[in-house]
């Protein structure tokens, strides 16, 4: 008799330990699961930020360009020569040549100091106000201007652009590049 009652505490501390396990991979798979919804839901703000940020600085540097455009001055007096970026009153404006883009290190990843005109640099833009709760992108979007036509300005048509912008999210390595065709 005595040897039966201790298979049956044997079974029964088996069982215990059984259901702890079991119990444990569930928590574990549980916390898994809300941890990896937590960041899916954080990176398509990310990217909804980054996308907003970019969306801000297609607007800004329309704007650039219409008010250039229209007021003259330095701005659009003289483009860089072909292949290359302007500095100075022509900075983020660029002359294409063939299937360079010029925009290509933001898609790659690199740093993005000196490459483009960060948004309100010549026309005051600001990114819109982000709810209290949320923190907005640490670095301001940027745009460059593409000439994809010759100048003419004897006829007084201006000339085809390619506007690319890009927005950044909370992390700078969350990127959006939009890009559009212009002509003021």
């Amino acid at each position: 008799m005595l040897t039966g009652r201790r298979h049956r505490g044997a079974a029964l501390l088996a069982f215990v330990a059984t259901m702890l396990l079991l119990a444990g991979g569930i928590c574990t798979a549980a916390i898994h699961f809300l941890l990896t919804g937590r960041q899916l839901a954080s990176q398509q703000l990310d990217r909804e930020i980054a996308f907003r940020a970019a969306e801000a600085a297609l607007h800004d540097a329309e704007s650039d360009l219409l008010a250039a455009a229209t007021a003259g001055g330095a701005r659009l007096s003289a483009w860089p020569g072909r292949g290359t970026c302007g500095t100075g009153a022509q900075a983020g404006l660029c002359h294409a040549e063939g299937d360079r883009r010029h925009w290509q290190p933001w898609l790659d990843g690199a740093a993005v100091d000196g490459l483009g005109v960060p948004l309100g640099a010549f026309t005051g833009a600001q990114l819109p106000a982000l709810p209290d709760d949320v923190i907005g992108a640490t670095a301001l979007p940027r745009y460059l201007v593409e000439l994809r036509d010759g100048v003419d300005a004897a006829a007084g048509i201006w000339p085809r652009m390619t506007v690319t912008a890009v927005g950044f999210g909370r992390d700078p390595a969350v990127r959006v590049v939009l890009q559009t065709e212009f002509q003021p």
